[in-house]
């Protein structure tokens, strides 16, 4: 009997020392597994061959990190990748499993984006093909739940004007959370964003907040950009205007709201102490003189002298899948400010979720919603609505009865 029990023992022993080994051994190999894979699935996206360096393991924390990745046109005639970063961490968000949901999360250390110009197709990488989505989908088996960025850039770049266009924005960070409504707030917008740059010595902000699982775009956005100095962008305005600027800054406010493929908002642009022309520079240049001289005197017309600034107020009101912007209507806002009165440097705050449609009556959340300010509903508002609900169904369903004993007597 002993025996028997001890040859159970060694053979149990056996199995599990296997095992270990087994996993050990696939722990160790894990990483390279998924390089390969991570490398493969990049070949996926269109006209775009993409390289990772190195990734690691944390099964603990149910993550994995994708070092040193970057993603290049394939036919190579842009010298600078799509978009490159650091690391991106691809992990399981153990919040949203308290809320009874298994969701993925990841954050994404120093990214860089480069929208490129050229005279061709070939030469231009402005946007990228659908695909891209189908790879995101395949390396995060859960739904995108958070995301974050950190210390990111942006890049417009012309290697083929003159002189050489490389604008951007640096120190980005966005943090967009519950994407998959994984909280299960009963809210009309519950998947907040913020977002925050610098700009040429400007600050870039964004406050939005969106259901990102409606398949129509609704959101509402407030976004701001303070402080920016025009003489930084003189490349670009050489570039493409053939002039340039001695001083000035300018702020734009926007705000726009989205629902049922509506759109609505306004863009409000501020110039303020704008200086053209350089005298001292240009007295050898009397062509690029001359069309500074056109530049400031027209500047000057639209300006509003009191505050020393140049702005408008532009709107703009459409379909998403159609949109249309009424220029003239631009050009009045300007002449108006210019004459008339000067725009308060500031957002307004005068577009939400319940300011946009199509003329259809708005639902009672939304109308709560807008009444409230674009502030959650409280238990008891919920409860005020369900009652009201039920009292206008009870309501409709008498008026009907009615209707119809009238017809049978008419009958």
């Amino acid at each position: 009997m002993r025996k028997k029990m001890t040859r159970r023992r060694k053979i149990v022993y056996s199995i599990c020392g296997a095992l270990l080994v087994a996993l050990i051994v696939f722990r160790l190999m894990l990483p390279s597994i998924l390089l390969r894979y991570v490398n493969r699935q990049l070949t996926l996206i269109k006209g775009y061959s993409g390289h990772v360096d190195d990734i690691d393991v944390a099964l603990i924390r149910g993550a994995y990190t994708i070092k040193g990745i970057r993603l290049d046109k394939t036919d190579g005639k842009v010298p600078v990748p799509f978009f490159s970063a650091n690391a991106i961490d691809l992990s399981v968000e153990w919040g949203a499993l308290f809320h009874g949901s298994v969701a993925a999360e990841i954050e994404v250390q120093h990214p860089i984006l480069n929208f490129a110009k050229g005279p061709t197709e070939a030469t231009s990488q402005t946007k990228i093909d659908k695909s891209w989505t189908e790879v995101v989908d395949h390396l995060i088996p859960f739904k995108l739940n958070r995301f974050e960025i950190f210390n990111g850039e942006i890049h417009y770049r012309d290697f083929y004007s003159s002189p050489k266009v490389d604008i951007f924005t640096k120190n980005v960070h966005i943090l967009a959370e519950n994407l998959s409504n994984a909280r299960h707030q009963k809210e009309l917008l519950p998947s907040p964003i913020e977002a925050t740059a610098d700009v040429y010595g400007g600050k870039a902000t964004l406050h939005m907040k969106m259901d990102a699982l409606n398949k129509a775009p609704t959101f509402e956005a407030k976004a701001e950009l303070v402080g920016l100095e025009l003489s930084n962008l003189n490349p670009f305005l050489q570039a493409y205007g053939n002039f340039d600027v001695k001083q000035g800054d300018i702020s734009i406010y926007t705000e726009a709201a989205a629902r049922d493929y509506a759109i609505k908002g306004y863009t409000k642009p501020i110039i303020k102490d704008l200086k053209v022309i350089n005298w001292q520079e240009d007295k050898d240049h009397p062509l690029k003189l001359a069309y500074k001289a056109v530049i400031s005197a027209v500047t000057w017309v639209f300006k509003n002298h009191s505050k020393d600034q140049l702005a408008t107020r532009a709107e703009f009101e459409g379909n998403l899948k159609d949109p249309d912007i009424n220029v003239w209507y631009i050009v009045g806002q300007l002449l108006r400010n210019a004459f008339i009165q000067a725009l308060y440097p500031s957002l307004e705050n005068s577009i939400n979720i319940g300011t946009v449609g199509d003329g259809k009556e708005p639902t009672k959340m939304e109308k709560a919603y807008k009444a409230s300010g674009g502030k959650p509903l409280t238990k008891k508002e919920k409860r005020e609505q369900k009652k009201e609900k039920k009292r206008e169904e009870k309501k409709k369903k008498e008026e009907q009865k009615k209707k119809e004993k009238e017809n049978k007597a008419k009958t």
